[in-house]
């Protein structure tokens, strides 16, 4: 029995070891929505550079943060508590809207804990990031269905100072990292402030380009036969996205981590907006012809699992019969 001792002991220290790693990512999770800071940072994607400046400030227990491109077209992004205003001056528009676009660092969930089954959560060591002292963290996937993640966190506040997507087999996909921030900074409210005023500019709500929600009762019309292990069906509605067109059915399955959109429209003259693989980036999509309705597949996640799951959808045996 002298052989189990040792395997208990290193059994023990691995799972204290991902305590630890987790503790980190949580750690990072609340520096980004709790620091004042104000730096630039690079955003590599499909073979582009692009730099962005971020000023982030919290006020009386609200967030404010205002993105400003460096690079390519110019852009400004407004962000606070309620509401989010993207200005674009090359085409004289501004946008508001109540959700937030896609966000320059990863969101991961608060209880890292059930990914688990899907991913190791590792401690990779110490590094050095844009002047600082840094702990690296890495998320590995444990199959070809999701991406993992790299992250350096500043040792003293956690700040999240670069990060790493990549795909199974640990090719960088995109990354982010800051060349200069300052933490914990004094932001002045006027650096919140937009450069441009919005004079003379075409405004749009984000409710006037946005379909009707339609309430949803009961199941959804579609099955999955075939999903990635620990996925699971996390949200369903209907939303009709022209006035003349039927319901739209839009799925949303998770693994705790990666996220996947299914988009199901009845098309009359069975024209298709995409058919087979499409890429950006990390993001990939799927689309077909099933039945007369056109599937979409949308997810930060990679080909495989898009194109597996858009060929497991069929019409449920319930509503074949209504």
């Amino acid at each position: 029995m002298r052989w189990l001792v040792p395997l208990l002991l290193a059994a023990a220290s691995q799972a204290s070891a991902q305590d630890s790693a987790r503790q980190w990512l949580d750690e990072m999770s609340s520096a980004l929505q709790t620091l004042d800071y104000d730096g630039t940072f690079v955003y590599l994607h499909d073979g582009r550079l692009d730099a962005m400046r971020i000023i982030h400030q919290v006020s009386d227990g609200g967030q404010r943060e205002r993105l400003v491109s460096l690079t390519g077209s110019a852009r400004e992004v407004l962000r606070d508590d309620k509401a989010v205003t993207c200005i674009k001056p090359d085409n004289k528009s501004v946008m508001i809207g109540k959700s937030r676009p896609r966000p320059p660092f990863p969101v991961l969930p608060r209880d890292l804990g059930k990914t688990s089954r899907n991913y190791q959560i590792e401690d990779v060591g110490d590094d050095r990031m844009a002047g600082y002292d840094a702990r690296v963290i890495a998320i590995a996937p444990k199959d070809e269905f999701r991406y993992g993640y790299r992250f350096w966190i500043e040792q003293n506040t956690r700040m999240l100072l670069k990060y790493d997507l990549s795909d199974p087999d640990g090719v960088p996909i995109e990354q982010v990292m800051f060349t200069r921030v300052g933490i914990g900074a004094d932001i002045p409210s006027s650096e919140l402030q937009p450069s441009l005023t919005g004079d003379g500019y075409t405004w749009h709500r984000q409710e006037d380009v946005r379909g009707t929600q339609v309430t949803a009762s009961g199941k959804p019309g579609w099955e999955v036969r075939q999903l990635p292990d620990g996925f699971m069906l996390t949200h369903y509605q209907q939303k009709r996205m022209r006035e003349d067109a039927a319901a739209a059915e839009h799925m949303v399955f998770s693994d705790g981590l990666a996220t996947v959109s299914v988009y199901i429209e009845k098309r009359e003259h069975q024209d298709i907006s995409l058919n087979g693989l499409s890429s950006m980036g990390a993001m990939n999509a799927y689309g077909l012809m099933v039945d007369g309705y056109q599937v979409m597949v949308v997810g930060e996640v990679p080909p495989v699992t898009v194109r597996m799951i858009a060929h497991s959808l069929s019409r449920a045996t319930q509503d074949l019969n209504d």
